[in-house]
């Protein structure tokens, strides 16, 4: 457990200077330098991408995760595993390209009007898509290798750390407008490209076959897990991306680009939860092998309150400063402020109900999610057509959140109804009066100059929340760790 620990830790720190990379990227040199129309291109080209992706590489990922232990033999070169995998590779790249000659001229045409842009460029979604399939494909090797933070890395640091590279030379007129681009599907490229260095440095590259080591069952297994996964992939891929797309389709690439900004600000309240959450999911697959439901129920219990208190502490931060933010942004981005609010409203309710997912997950009725993943995509598909030609890029933060809102609805109501778990009581109702009469209280506080209206809300808010935390000890957790902060301020003061 020391190791998933420390590797948790050590991801979380590249994530944060990602974010902090990513902010700066965002907030300035997009809105300062770039048009709307070129940030929705961005935004429209990873949402492609990552979607072919994700289709073309047949559900690989899945079987990686849930079927290397059978191969692992490190002398044996994991008994032929990349070579199976590149066969997978292989086809799938040849379906995407297949689909991409036939549909591209139609995709074209039809941008060519509200996305010219996207009708230019689109020919960059072939080298994308090849190198998000490598890096999910290689990524999720080496993970299975006992190595979770290098794809991190290259994820979250390498990758913001580029395209900031690029943006700013942009801004400061060095590189064109095309070589930007281009220079920017070359940033989102280049970690599939360092993951095979890597990988390759490590020795733990070796396509050579094992056809014989596959039996019958073995083969049949796979291709279970293998469309499983493919079919659960997808939908969790389409319903974060999709949003996107129809944006760009119903309206026009500038309110993409828009969206994309506000996107991004409404995301910032999930981020902690991501190294909670592979925490937890270690804990609770180690507690599923012993059938241990008073820890399974335990740690339930645990995340959901403390993501709420994280999450709530990020979103009340983030919502008291949303005039000073749209001044940030500039008078192009004014339309994002609901969709900040939709968007992170929905990931708080997601950050409250906790590790839902991994113990559906790893537990006996792992296949209920693929009924979950249906009724997400049904849902957020007609939200959208529906809400964007009346509210606009608001109407679809309003389907995410309300997608949010039903697929964790129907984890609880699983957990409730199978084990009856129930996590919530009454230190959830506590937090949520907290942040509730916490932002009335700050909200009283007279508007300055932004920058030091920023200062001002941020350190009373902040100060208050410490307090309230340190004088009534709801989180256990989070009592230990200002336990730990005081008593090392006492030793090195």
């Amino acid at each position: 457990m020391g190791i998933i620990i420390k590797q948790s830790i050590k991801g979380s720190i590249w994530s944060y200077l990602g974010v902090i990379i990513g902010f700066v990227t965002t907030t300035y040199l997009y809105t300062e330098y770039l048009t709307p129309d070129v940030v929705g291109l961005f935004g429209l080209l990873i949402a492609y991408s990552t979607l072919f992706g994700q289709i073309s590489l047949l559900g690989l990922p899945g079987i990686t995760a849930r079927l290397f232990p059978l191969f692992r033999d490190k002398k044996n070169s994991h008994n032929g595993f990349l070579f199976l995998s590149s066969m997978f590779f292989i086809l799938g790249f040849l379906l995407f390209l297949t689909i991409y000659f036939i549909f591209s001229p139609y995709l074209s045409e039809t941008n060519l009007e509200k996305s010219r842009l996207f009708s230019e460029y689109i020919f960059l979604l072939i080298p994308l898509t090849f190198f998000s399939m490598i890096f999910v494909l290689l990524d999720t090797y080496n993970k299975v290798l006992y190595d979770a933070v290098f794809g991190t890395f290259l994820q979250e640091f390498l990758q913001r750390s580029l395209i900031f590279t690029f943006a700013l030379l942009f801004a400061v007129k060095l590189i064109s407008l095309n070589q930007l681009i281009i220079y920017f599907a070359a940033s989102i490229c280049v970690k599939g490209l360092v993951m095979i260095v890597f990988l390759w440095y490590k020795k733990d590259l070796n396509f050579r076959p094992q056809i014989n080591f596959i039996n019958r069952s073995l083969r049949r297994e796979i291709f279970d897990v293998a469309l499983f996964s493919l079919i659960g992939g997808l939908g969790s891929m389409l319903v974060f991306n999709i949003d996107k797309i129809v944006i760009n389709q119903i309206l026009d690439l500038s309110n993409t680009g828009v969206y994309t900004i506000a996107f991004y600000f409404g995301s910032l309240v999930v981020i902690p939860s991501r190294p909670l959450l592979k925490i937890s999911g270690t804990l609770i697959a180690d507690a599923w092998a012993v059938n241990n439901l008073k820890k399974i129920n335990e740690i339930y219990r645990k995340s959901c309150l403390n993501q709420f208190i994280v999450g709530g502490f990020l979103f009340i931060g983030i919502w008291m400063n949303i005039d000073n933010i749209l001044i940030i942004l500039g008078d192009d981005y004014y339309q994002s402020k609901w969709v900040i609010f939709f968007i992170g409203l929905g990931y708080l309710f997601d950050m409250m109900t906790g590790a839902n997912a991994q113990i559906i997950g790893y537990s006996k009725y792992y296949r209920i999610t693929l009924v979950f993943i249906v009724v997400l995509i049904l849902t957020v598909l007609s939200l959208l057509y529906f809400l964007i030609p009346i509210w606009g890029i608001t109407g679809a933060a309003i389907a995410i959140a309300t997608a949010l809102l039903l697929n964790n609805s129907m984890r609880y109501i699983f957990l409730l109804h199978k084990y009856k778990m129930q996590p919530f009581n009454y230190k959830h109702i506590i937090v949520a009066f907290f942040f509730t009469g916490i932002y009335f209280l700050i909200d009283l506080i007279p508007q300055q100059y932004f920058i030091i209206d920023i200062v001002i809300r941020g350190a009373s808010y902040t100060l208050i929340s410490a307090l309230f935390f340190i004088l009534f000890p709801i989180s256990e957790e989070l009592s230990a760790i200002f336990s730990h902060f005081f008593r090392y301020f006492e030793k090195n003061v």
